[in-house]
């Protein structure tokens, strides 16, 4: 229907263009996309394996609500960790708060560093590098612009837009010699 709808404002002379740079889009942005929740499974499993272990109660859905904010970039692991914290604080409120309730709070910290870690590691670079066909440092520099122009929206957003402008950049002015230097591994 997109796709309908965008030929329709195009000149007859650049169709095949449009045509090319939407089915590239669609490839790559669904590449992204099961990659983003390949990365959001691996996150839950992790967690709730994590939280299981330590015995939280509704470890399942604590892991789930961390793992989703995970799709905020560099600030959503951040809130996930605090509220997997509280919610490890205040399922263990009768218990004592040295010997049984800080021990738990400990491994849940460990448990979110090492998953963080193979996350950012691993998992991302993988994901942003063969899903979009970008280099990661091209990828932090885009959602850093992205986050200080319009906030955490900015974002959430900043690969899915970039690949777009990107593609569209290289269907349509890929010519320009700046423009092949950035879009070569599209």
């Amino acid at each position: 229907m997109i796709q309908r709808f965008v030929l329709k404002l195009v000149p007859k002379n650049k169709e095949n263009k449009t045509v090319s740079s939407i089915t590239t889009i669609k490839n790559l942005l669904s590449r992204y996309f099961v990659g983003l929740v390949l990365q959001l499974t691996l996150l839950f499993i992790f967690y709730a394996a994590t939280l299981l272990l330590v015995g939280i109660e509704n470890a399942l859905v604590i892991a789930f609500l961390c793992a989703l904010f995970n799709v905020i970039p560099y600030v959503g692991p951040i809130i996930g960790a605090i509220l997997m914290v509280a919610m490890t604080m205040t399922s263990n409120v009768d218990l004592d708060f040295y010997s049984e309730t800080l021990p738990k709070i400990g491994y849940v910290l460990i448990g979110i560093t090492i998953g963080q870690l193979v996350d950012n590691f691993f998992s991302q670079p993988f994901i942003y590098s063969n899903s979009v066909k970008s280099h990661p440092l091209e990828i932090f520099l885009i959602i850093i612009i992205a986050g200080l122009l319009f906030g955490v929206i900015g974002m959430i957003v900043a690969v899915p837009g970039y690949t777009v402008l990107k593609v569209i950049l290289k269907e349509f002015v890929g010519e320009n010699r700046m423009i092949r230097y950035m879009t070569q591994k599209l």
